[in-house]
């Protein structure tokens, strides 16, 4: 049996390399990690996926990187906004993944009123974006309570990946931001007792209203393990890659055949 494939989706911001710490930690598994709709530099390139970031589009562009008949077992893990879209995978095509690993995610806003209080929020900060411009954008975002823990990361990861968001397009981030903001979304709490492959639910120890939410994602999901990430925020993986990679690598040991080391 070969090793298992890790989808790896990345959150509001990032891109595919974010996740370079944790390939070099885990080189025992192959690794998918591409950017996400609204999130290439250039969404000319080939195989780049576009602005188009509805959930349906977005399930769509997955759907053409998932292998049809992957050499190993497919893992697909989600961090944040690229949790909230692995979740849905999870949901509408269960057949086609092995194991789930959500970190820093959200099933969605059940209440009508704050769901629609916050499409208003994103369509502002979208406009701004717009506005303002990238670099002006990201100064403040990464200024945010649940952002700012980042400062916790190597600075030669922190380096990378201002480097990469600089890149970033206004456009693609505002229509994220649009279509498929945690308010765009609906919210699949009564859903999660669907879900039948092994999960892996992650918030960092430090990530309080996350963290509360991976606890309810356990309890309402039958074959979920909790893991707290001690000394992280809300990008657990990384600010505590150590602990986090040990974890995901017990976990897939304990649920898929790993088989032999990828060359």
């Amino acid at each position: 049996m070969n090793p298992p494939t890790i989808l790896a989706l990345h959150g509001f911001t990032g891109g595919g390399s974010d996740f370079a710490p944790l390939v070099e930690a885990l080189p025992e598994f192959n690794w998918l990690t591409p950017d996400l709709p609204g999130h290439a530099p250039d969404p000319n390139a080939p195989g780049a996926p576009g602005d188009a970031c509805r959930l349906a589009t977005s399930l769509r562009y997955l759907d053409s990187i998932v292998p049809e008949k992957p050499d190993g077992p497919l893992v697909l893990l989600g961090y944040s906004l690229g949790g909230r879209l692995a979740l849905h995978f999870a949901l509408e095509r269960p057949e086609r993944i092995a194991a789930l690993v959500l970190i820093g995610t959200s099933p969605g806003i059940a209440d009508n009123i704050e769901r629609v209080a916050r499409q208003a929020e994103d369509d502002k900060l979208a406009q701004n974006i717009i506005a303002q411009g990238v670099p002006a954008f990201l100064q403040d975002w990464q200024q945010r309570p649940l952002i700012a823990s980042q400062s916790r990361l190597p600075e030669t990861w922190r380096a990378a990946m201002r480097e990469r968001r600089r890149r970033l397009r206004a456009e693609g981030l505002a229509a994220s931001l649009r279509q498929f903001g945690q308010g765009m979304v609906e919210p699949v709490w009564e859903r999660l007792g669907e879900l039948r492959r092994p999960i892996l639910v992650c918030a960092g120890v430090n990530d309080e209203k996350y963290a509360a939410q991976a606890k309810e994602i356990q309890r309402r999901c039958p074959r979920a393990k909790l893991l707290l990430v001690p000394q992280a925020g809300h990008m657990a993986h990384l600010e505590n890659c150590e602990a986090f990679a040990a974890n995901l690598r017990d976990f897939l040991g304990k649920c898929t055949s790993r088989g032999k080391k990828t060359k």
